[in-house]
């Protein structure tokens, strides 16, 4: 009886390292396969983002060209010459000094006339826009400190 029992326990010991590593593998294998699932995911969503990007910038190009068109053609509408040609298409005419009129409006005062300031060189001869207390050079400053070495 007892052989019996060793025969079985031995075969029962072949097992279990194949099992343990039958275990070990299976696992490695699923977590690659989570990993590259994972990795697979986030490139997806990588990419579907860059389509968008190019799909958004293709879209600005269009509309900076359609804004670029509408643009030129605001300009070619507004010329001076096209539209003095509208204004006399639709009876106006320049206004000369006789057409004015002016209109006074009780309580309204008109602004002071411009008086620009003088430039600050423009005062007296001779005169500078330094201090009186700045009346020597670096150069004499110099002279003075060197020559005393007393420095006052």
């Amino acid at each position: 009886m007892s052989q019996g029992r060793v025969k079985h326990a031995s075969r029962r010991s072949t097992w279990r390292p194949g099992k343990s590593s039958t275990g070990g593998t299976l696992l490695l294998i699923v977590t690659l396969l989570g990993v590259g699932g994972m990795y697979l995911a986030v490139s997806a969503k990588a990419a579907d983002v860059g389509r968008n990007v190019l799909t958004l910038e293709n879209r600005r190009e269009d509309l900076q060209e359609a804004n670029a068109e509408l643009t030129a053609k605001l300009a070619e509408l507004t010329a001076p010459e096209r539209m003095m040609a509208r204004a006399s298409e639709l009876g106006f005419r320049p206004a000369g000094p006789n057409d004015v009129e002016f209109v006074p409006v009780d309580g309204f005062q008109e602004d002071p006339p411009f008086l620009a300031p003088r430039p600050p060189a423009s005062g007296e001869i001779g005169s500078t826009m330094l201090s009186p207390a700045y009346t020597e050079t670096l150069g004499e400053w110099f002279s003075r400190v060197l020559g005393d070495g007393s420095g006052e």
